[in-house]
């Protein structure tokens, strides 16, 4: 353990060295990290099962036309499994986002990547990755784990972690809270990094679990002030009723080198035969930080 933070301290000295002028944008006083699952299932599997037909070619261009628009500097992707929307996002997202650590898959064989694409106006560096075990269900066709890039942001370095936790069992999420926080927090975190966890966590704010995942995790969620402060919800055209949660999140860890100005969700949509529509059963959520 010791050799791996020595390694990693000295790879980020240089960072700090070399890539402060990459990049103009990095001039900002402030930036805003995105943290979205946009239900882009696998299209080639969907003759097999209608929990895979989710409109994906109509709603992947809005997608994109969405996130070159708006003003955000990283974007962590969950459920980008599908081939072709990979490549579709790398080579449109590529003018706004030229930095991206596309999903993750080891080996060869039907089962799917990790679902986790994270694009950025800035360098991203690739530093380490974890893959769950034991998935469970319909999730034992992905690779599902944990990933965590860093970049730049003028002088300072900033680690930015994403994944997808289990959908339907707590006893796993249990074990995949355990997996990040001893393969991916423990070994990387502190006070002079700031450091960010995005993704769906499948774990509700006001659960008992919530505080159960926190504990393990030791980093803080910080306020959202939203009159409907949900993730998944009912309003949102893909999902049924009278279910709301807020499962998705950009935990940090209280740096004093960073000062969260918002958080904040986002619920864009489009319009398909006539009828208004989400572009994913997830909204977005967005995290404004300065730099101090």
């Amino acid at each position: 353990m010791f050799i791996k933070k020595l390694i990693f301290c000295l790879y980020i000295c240089s960072l700090g060295i070399n890539c402060s002028s990459q990049d103009s944008s990095t001039n900002k006083d402030s930036i805003t990290i995105l943290s979205w699952n946009i239900q882009m299932l696998p299209r080639a599997y969907g003759a097999f099962s209608k929990y895979l037909r989710k409109k994906q070619k109509k709603r992947l261009p809005e997608i994109i036309k969405f996130l070159n628009k708006e003003d955000f500097e990283i974007i962590v992707l969950q459920e980008v499994f599908d081939l072709r929307t990979i490549k579709k996002l790398k080579n449109e997202l590529k003018v706004a986002y030229p930095y991206i650590q596309l999903p993750i898959k080891k080996g060869i064989g039907i089962q799917l990547s990790n679902g986790i694409l994270i694009a950025s106006k800035v360098p991203l560096q690739y530093i380490d990755h974890v893959t769950f075990a034991k998935p469970e269900g319909n999730e034992k066709m992905a690779q599902k784990g944990c990933v965590l890039v860093q970049c730049n942001w003028g002088n300072q370095p900033l680690l930015i972690g994403g994944t997808h936790l289990n959908s339907r069992s707590q006893e796993t999420r249990r074990n995949q809270y355990k997996t990040i926080s001893s393969k991916i927090i423990k070994p990387y975190i502190s006070d002079s990094i700031p450091f960010f966890l995005a993704g769906d966590m499948n774990t509700s704010f006001k659960s008992r679990y919530f505080a159960e995942m926190m504990t393990e995790f030791k980093l803080y969620c910080p306020i959202l002030s939203d009159k409907n402060p949900y993730t998944y919800s009912s309003k949102n055209s893909w999902n049924g009723k009278n279910y709301n949660v807020w499962i998705d999140f950009i935990l940090e860890n209280e740096n004093e080198k960073i000062q969260v100005l918002n958080q904040f969700i986002i619920r864009p949509k489009m319009i398909l035969k006539n009828k208004k529509i989400d572009l994913a059963d997830h909204y977005g959520i967005a995290l404004k930080i300065a730099l101090n």
